[in-house]
């Protein structure tokens, strides 16, 4: 059995398809020699099945043409939950090994203090501290989509958990290497993958797998890691077939485009739209004869920005946000997996072009897809009915869905906003806008509040009002269309 190096909190598809893949892959070729011990978060399924199936689970790669590849995997030598104090018991034990890594894997809403994996991670590195003393180290690697993911990490760690002693607040600041993070690759829910792709699947794999996990192929640059500490021990930077990088520089830049050029062609590209419309799946809202121009549009007036704000030498900022949109198209995944968080989403994928100097040059046809784009998920948070914590929206076609966005502060300034004026919804959007705090929380000020930018706060409040007073999403963009025709 491969020795335990590596921990994992969280147990879901990105980090099977991503990291746990790549450490196999560095086993399977003898440049490293270790296994990871997961802990889930919630419940006890992932755990259960990693240990039945003694950490063996397979990655088919497919998309709508068929599957591509089956790979086993049997990097994961171990897990527990981290539900119940026993199982986080279990999970502590393991800091009694020599440990190279610490994954997270769990979304943005997990990534604050209070939160049950943060809490894991402060005692574990306590833990670690404990057992191996000060002059040990270890990295720590955020596999979420926060800019700076590593960096927020250790913040909050140092400034929002309590002072345990002194020699640990150093050793956090010297010893742990909080890296910085890129990746990239779709992992639908097993849902949404098409029943003849996984009756294929099982076709192919001998006995029980209950954590196969569908993928599409690897994207042209599925990793890329900010080392600039030179800590790293797992060679991740060997996978030069994969276009892995561990970089020594800041990745800043990369990571930039990663959540402008690909993130946001999701959110706030075309989920939202598609679930309003009453279309389950993102390949086929990306594709539908309306949306899919529009989609187009959109991010080539992101990419003008983008690459005219954050320059990277050699690279096509509109040829990789058009490859995403491609890969979206060829891979089943549904829009309801990806509707949650919107708050943060925005913030991280939108609100860096509304302030952008480079918005005025935009064309007037990219200033209404991207004002209608922010006001479709504005929409989408606009509660029909709230029972207690149960926010509950509303589609154009009559179904109502679950808001689960756990930050409420947009969606209760948005109730009530159904047959409202035009000077109400201008009213709640200026209030929106000009809260800097949910779109620059660690540089709270006027200046950074979306509000500044008055043409893009007009646009949306006069698109936002159409959305909430009988127009569905596919009637404003098609006036918008007509428009510009």
């Amino acid at each position: 059995m491969l020795p335990i190096k590596i921990l994992a909190i969280g147990a879901g598809g990105l980090q099977r398809a991503l990291t746990h893949q790549f450490v196999h892959i560095l086993n399977q070729r003898e440049l490293y020699n270790g296994g990871i011990f997961v802990g889930q978060p919630r419940g006890t399924e992932k755990a259960d099945a990693f240990n039945t199936q003694e950490g063996v689970y397979h990655v088919v790669t497919f998309d709508l043409a068929g599957i591509h590849d089956i790979q086993q995997i049997s990097s994961v030598v171990g897990a527990t939950t981290l539900s119940t104090e026993v199982g986080r018991e279990q999970f502590y034990a393991q800091t009694e090994n020599p440990l190279d890594l610490i994954l997270i894997g769990v979304t943005e809403a997990g990534i604050a203090k209070g939160e049950l994996a943060m809490d894991v991670l402060d005692e574990t590195l306590y833990r670690y501290f404990s057992h191996h003393g000060a002059d040990a180290d270890i990295c720590v690697i955020n596999t979420d989509n926060l800019r700076n993911n590593g960096d927020v990490i250790q913040d909050i760690l140092l400034n929002e958990y309590p002072k345990r002693i002194d020699d640990y607040t150093e050793w956090l600041t010297t010893k742990v290497g909080f890296l910085n993070e890129m990746g990239d690759r779709l992992v639908p829910h097993v849902d949404a993958v098409p029943d003849e792709i996984k009756e294929a699947a099982q076709a192919q794999i001998e006995g029980s797998d209950k954590l196969i996990t569908y993928a599409e192929q690897m994207p042209a640059t599925p990793l890329i890691l900010e080392d600039l500490g030179d800590r790293l021990r797992v060679p991740f930077g060997e996978l030069d077939d994969y276009s892995v990088v561990v970089s020594r520089d800041s990745i800043e830049p990369y990571h930039d485009w990663k959540l402008l050029l690909v993130n946001s062609v999701h959110v706030p590209g075309i989920t939202h739209k598609g679930t309003l419309s009453g279309i389950d799946f993102v390949n086929e809202a990306a594709s539908h004869s309306v949306f899919a121009l529009h989609l187009e549009r959109l991010m080539r007036g992101y990419a003008e920005i983008v690459e005219a704000d954050i320059p990277i030498d050699g690279k096509s900022a509109h040829a990789y946000t058009l490859e995403f949109i491609d890969r979206i198209r060829r891979v089943k995944d549904d829009n309801a997996r990806i509707n949650i968080i919107e708050t943060v989403k925005l913030r991280e994928r939108a609100a860096d072009i509304v302030r952008s100097p480079n918005y005025h040059n935009s064309t007037e046809l990219f200033k209404s897809d991207f004002a209608y784009s922010f006001a479709t998920v504005l929409r989408f948070l606009t509660p029909h009915t709230i029972s207690g914590d149960d926010y509950r929206g509303i589609t154009d076609t009559g179904a109502e869905y679950e808001i689960r966005d756990p930050d409420r502060t947009i969606q209760d300034v948005l109730k009530g906003s159904f047959g409202t004026s035009e000077t109400d919804v201008e009213s709640r959007i200026e209030t929106i806008f000009s809260n800097a705090t949910l779109w620059a929380p660690q540089n709270a000020t006027p200046e950074n509040a979306l509000s500044q930018n008055q043409d893009f706060s007009r646009r949306v409040a006069h698109y936002y009002h159409q959305l909430v007073n009988g127009k569905t999403c596919l009637e404003v963009l098609e006036s918008i269309n007509l428009q510009n025709a």
